[in-house]
């Protein structure tokens, strides 16, 4: 870092860099540099040299910070780590976030934003150098920025500093009256006059601060018209120039006219002769038609009936082609779909007489089927054969029950006697035919009673017979065995 130079401002009134107290040092602006922003500005003032980028309007994120009634403005104040000499560090520090609170306030009274709620415009300013007075030079080239994105705004920010050095007021602090002046007083205000901002560092009198507010007013008034003249330069419609310039080959093109050459003048007579023969022999055949007014009286109009007659004599020829082609394609069509109504008639007759003969042959299959069948009469000869054989077994039944009670009534003591018993039945069975023919016996009281007696007996009790009544489910396996 260099040191402090003895004086500030010279004998002569001088600076140190050739200015007066009221001037400002040179400003230089491009529009339009980043091609991705919205809006994009250069300022070069003096040794600073700025960048701003404007994107937006476009939705807030995060959706917490939209507003819902207008758009959110966002200003980034950044300042690059090689833009002093001593390298910066790099990352929002307080001293930028500061500048970009007030910056950010500077704006808020012209933004339109109202017209745009829940979304933000985002405004990022990069320091590339640094040479003091960086945050009013990021005002002036983002208030260009915003224009060029097109963001509506009541009017233009300019911004300018006012200072003490050496005990005068001057405009505009370069880095050496920055750095080693008494006071810095920074102001940004609209096209109309109204501050939007004011900071103070250091120690200035009412009377000082009211010079310097003069100065002020003075060097935003030439900062203004500088971004009026860049901002119409880009967005001047280029109509008056078009103009002038119709207007001046206009002019170029009569001047031309007016000064003929020698040729066109020979050429000029020649035609003037020419004409005045015409009217000559004009007024001689005045009496007699000219052949221009026949051709265009008789010929021409002939010539075109007949052209008409001609082409609607083809026109109606080919209609009548078209028609008789037409009734020939109906008629084939006709021909047509007649044999093939014949041709499905013919197949349908066939196809009703196979199905004719086939249920007559399904029919002679189904009456030789019933041929083989037994007729009635030997229906009922089977019945009458199965009553016979029904009433056997009834009655032989009722004789194998009777004995079969008397025997359990007296033998029922002992378990020897059952099995005598059981061989007795046994003999029994085998002498009794089961096709012979037994007289029914007429029933008795004393059998009835005796059979009432059996079926009152406990479970050991048994009947005499081809069937075993078992009263005890344990006795079932018994039964093949006896019928056997």
């Amino acid at each position: 870092m260099s040191d402090k130079p003895d004086k500030l401002i010279t004998d002569d009134g001088l600076r140190l860099d050739g200015r007066r107290a009221d001037e400002i040092r040179p400003m230089k602006i491009e529009i339009g540099v980043l091609s991705r922003a919205d809006g994009s500005c250069y300022l070069e003032w003096g040794r600073n040299k700025i960048l701003v980028g404007v994107f937006g309007p476009r939705e807030a994120h995060p959706r917490r910070s939209q507003r819902a009634d207008s758009a959110v403005i966002r200003y980034r104040y950044n300042m690059a780590s090689f833009s002093v000499e001593d390298r910066a560090r790099p990352g929002p520090s307080r001293r930028s976030i500061e500048i970009s609170k007030v910056s950010r306030e500077a704006f808020e009274p012209v933004i339109m934003a109202e017209l745009f709620p829940k979304t933000a415009i985002d405004i990022f300013v990069e320091v590339l150098q640094a040479d003091a007075g960086t945050r009013t030079a990021a005002i002036n080239a983002s208030s260009i920025a915003l224009a060029d994105a097109g963001i509506p705004m009541k009017g233009l920010i300019t911004s300018c500093a006012f200072g003490k050095v050496d005990g005068q007021i001057v405009l505009d602090l370069n880095k050496d009256e920055d750095n080693y002046g008494d006071a810095d007083f920074p102001v940004a205000m609209t096209q109309d006059g109204e501050i939007t901002l004011v900071q103070m560092d250091g120690h200035l009198t009412p009377e000082e601060i009211k010079k310097g507010m003069e100065l002020v007013k003075k060097g935003c008034k030439e900062i203004l018209e500088i971004q009026q003249a860049v901002l119409r330069k880009k967005f001047a419609t280029p109509v008056e120039d078009t103009e002038e310039e119709a207007a001046g080959t206009e002019k170029e093109g009569e001047k031309e006219e007016s000064v003929p050459a020698p040729e066109a003048v020979q050429e000029a007579a020649v035609v003037e002769e020419a004409v005045k023969e015409t009217e000559e022999l004009g007024a001689e055949a005045s009496e007699e038609p000219s052949a221009a007014d026949v051709l265009s009286s008789e010929v021409i109009p002939d010539f075109d009936e007949e052209l008409d007659e001609e082409i609607e004599e083809e026109f109606e020829a080919e209609e009548f082609e078209a028609e008789e082609e037409d009734e020939d394609l109906e008629d084939e069509d006709e021909a047509e779909e007649e044999e093939f109504e014949a041709e499905s008639e013919d197949d349908l007759e066939d196809d009703l007489e196979d199905d004719l003969e086939e249920a007559l042959e399904d029919e002679d299959e189904f009456e030789a089927s019933f041929e083989g069948t037994p007729e009635l009469k030997e229906f009922d000869e089977i019945e009458a054969r199965l009553e016979k054989e029904s009433v056997s077994i009834e009655a032989e039944e009722e004789i194998g029950l009777e004995p079969e009670a008397e025997e359990f009534v007296e033998e029922e003591s002992s378990l020897e006697e059952e099995s005598e018993v059981e061989e007795t039945e046994a003999a029994s069975e085998e002498t009794i035919e089961p096709e012979t023919e037994v007289e029914p016996k007429v029933e008795t009281g004393e059998a009835s009673t005796e059979a009432v007696e059996a079926e009152e007996e406990p479970e050991e009790e048994k009947s005499e017979g081809p069937w075993k009544v078992v009263k005890d489910p344990s006795e079932a396996g018994n039964r093949g065995e006896k019928d056997e």
